[in-house]
């Protein structure tokens, strides 16, 4: 018997390659046709107040959300100031994908992010 077989041969190397490479080409693809037509979407008390693309930078403020300024930078939005107490709509964070969300309640406030596309291929966004 031949004890000094190889484990790993050259074309497991090689096969490997290619599924990364092919798994690396799938992703950024994925990123550069999907961020098209991305819009953050802001309702407030049960109305849509705002419809607001990501590709422009800038701070937004509406009356309906009271005291709330919306900022986004970079594809991204975010609370950055608000007059509830706790400010958990600020320490969310930003958000730039397809069913992501920040909810203010008292406030009664909701900013979610919506994809041009029917089909995001988002079923569920977990933190």
């Amino acid at each position: 018997m031949n004890d000094e077989r190889k484990l790993i041969r050259p074309w497991d190397i090689a096969a490997a390659a290619v599924i990364l490479a092919a798994a690396a080409a799938v992703y950024f693809l994925s990123g550069i046709f999907s961020a098209g037509d991305v819009r953050a979407v802001i309702v407030c008390g049960g109305e849509t107040a705002a419809v607001i693309p990501l590709d422009r930078d800038g701070e937004y403020s509406f009356p309906e959300a009271g005291e709330m300024v919306f900022t986004v930078r970079e594809g991204k939005i975010s609370v950055t100031e608000s007059d509830c107490h706790d400010k958990i709509c600020m320490r969310t964070g930003s958000i730039s994908r397809a069913g992501e969300a920040i909810i203010c309640v008292p406030n009664r406030t909701a900013v979610t992010v919506e994809s041009g596309s029917e089909e995001s291929g988002v079923d569920v966004v977990l933190r």
